[in-house]
C-alpha cells in the first residue's frame, strides 16, 4: 500500500474546488510552484489526472468528482479524530461544537446554554446549522460530521439520544382570521395551511399523523424557518400547526396572532438531542450531554417532563 501523505489533503481540496493551480495556491498561501508539485504528487498517488484541461479551463475527472464529494466529510471526521482528548477541561477548552436544529428549538435552549457556557466554558464555541432535509435524509451518517442534532422523534431511530422537550401541537392563526376555540375541524381543514417542511421533502410529525388518518390539507406556503411562519400568517386566513412552545414565542413577537386547538387529538412532538453512537465515550461529548441535560432541566423544571438518556450499545 502506498504511503499516505496527509499534508496533501488540504491542497487536494483546494485544487478540486478551485480547478486552478494559481487560485488554489493563493487560497492556501502557497507558491504556485509548490502547488504544482502537490498536484503532480496527487496525480501520481491516484494514477489519475484529476484536473483535465479544456481550453483555458480545467474540468474534474470522474475520480476527482467523487473525491470532491467525499472530501469535506473525510476532513471533518479527521479533524474530529485529532481533536479527541482523554480528558476534557471545559474551563480551558477552545473546542467548537456543531449542533444542528430547527431555529425555534435552538432559540429555546440558548438562554440557559449561554448562562452555563459563559460561566464554565468561556472559550468553547457553538455552531448551529439548520437541520434541513438533506441532513435528516442522510442520518445517521450526517452525525459523523456534526456533533449532534436537535429534532423530534421519528427521524433518528436507533441513535443515542437525550429526550429534551415534549410539546403539544396547536394551531397558530391571525387573530382576524375568523377562527376561534369553537372552530370545528372541518373549518380548520378547509383553510390553507403553512408548513415547515416542503411536501416533496417529507412531512412534519403532525402532518404525518393527519395523513395517516386520511386527511390532506392545502399547503399555501412553506418555509424551513419557524420564525418566518408568523409573517406567512399575518393578514391571511392561513393556519400553521406548530409546537405550543413556539406558538408562545410567535405571539410574543406578533401580538396579533392567536392560537386555536388542534383539529384532532395528536401525539405530542418530542424533541431530543441525538448523536452518533461512535461518540458515546468521547470525553468532550460526555460533557456536552451533561450540559444539555442541565439545559433541559432549566427550561422545563417540572419533574414530570424530565428527560431520559438512551445510549445505543
Amino acid at each position: 500500500m502506498a504511503t499516505i501523505d496527509y499534508n496533501l489533503v488540504r491542497p487536494l481540496r483546494a485544487l478540486l474546488e478551485e480547478r486552478n493551480v494559481t487560485r488554489a495556491a493563493e487560497r492556501l498561501h502557497m507558491s504556485q510552484s509548490a502547488m504544482s508539485i502537490a498536484l503532480g504528487r496527487l496525480r501520481a498517488h491516484f494514477d489519475d489526472p484529476l484536473l483535465v484541461r479544456r481550453g483555458n479551463l480545467h474540468d474534474l475527472s470522474p475520480l476527482a468528482e467523487r473525491l470532491l464529494h467525499d472530501l469535506p466529510r473525510a476532513i471533518a471526521e479527521t479533524e474530529q479524530l485529532f481533536a479527541l482528548q482523554s480528558r476534557f477541561d471545559a474551563a480551558t477548552s477552545t473546542r467548537a461544537f456543531t449542533i444542528a436544529g430547527v431555529d425555534y428549538a435552538i432559540a429555546r435552549i440558548m438562554p440557559a446554554l449561554n448562562q452555563i457556557v459563559q460561566r464554565e466554558a468561556p472559550n468553547v464555541r457553538f455552531e448551529f446549522p439548520a437541520a434541513d432535509a438533506a441532513l435528516v435524509n442522510s442520518l445517521p451518517d450526517a452525525l459523523r460530521v456534526i456533533d449532534a442534532v436537535i429534532m423530534p422523534h421519528g427521524y433518528g431511530a436507533g441513535q443515542a439520544h437525550i429526550d429534551l422537550f415534549t410539546d403539544a401541537w396547536i394551531c397558530l392563526v391571525d387573530g382576524e382570521s375568523g377562527l376561534s376555540d369553537a372552530s370545528t375541524a372541518d373549518e380548520l381543514f378547509s383553510r390553507p395551511w403553512v408548513q415547515t417542511i416542503s411536501p416533496r421533502e417529507g412531512m412534519t410529525p403532525a402532518i404525518h399523523q393527519l395523513q395517516s388518518r386520511g386527511i390532506d390539507v392545502t399547503i399555501a406556503a412553506v418555509t424551513p424557518h419557524f420564525f418566518v411562519v408568523p409573517a406567512l400568517l399575518i393578514g391571511t386566513d392561513r393556519i400553521a400547526l406548530v409546537p405550543e412552545s413556539f406558538a408562545r414565542m410567535a405571539m410574543a413577537m406578533q401580538p396579533r396572532l392567536r392560537t386555536v386547538p388542534a383539529p384532532l387529538d395528536l401525539d405530542p412532538v418530542r424533541d431530543a438531542f441525538w448523536w452518533h453512537r461512535d461518540r458515546e465515550h468521547d470525553s468532550e461529548h460526555r460533557w456536552l450531554r451533561g450540559i444539555l441535560r442541565r439545559v433541559s432541566d432549566s427550561v422545563i423544571p417540572n419533574p414530570d417532563d424530565g428527560h431520559t438518556e438512551v445510549a445505543i450499545q
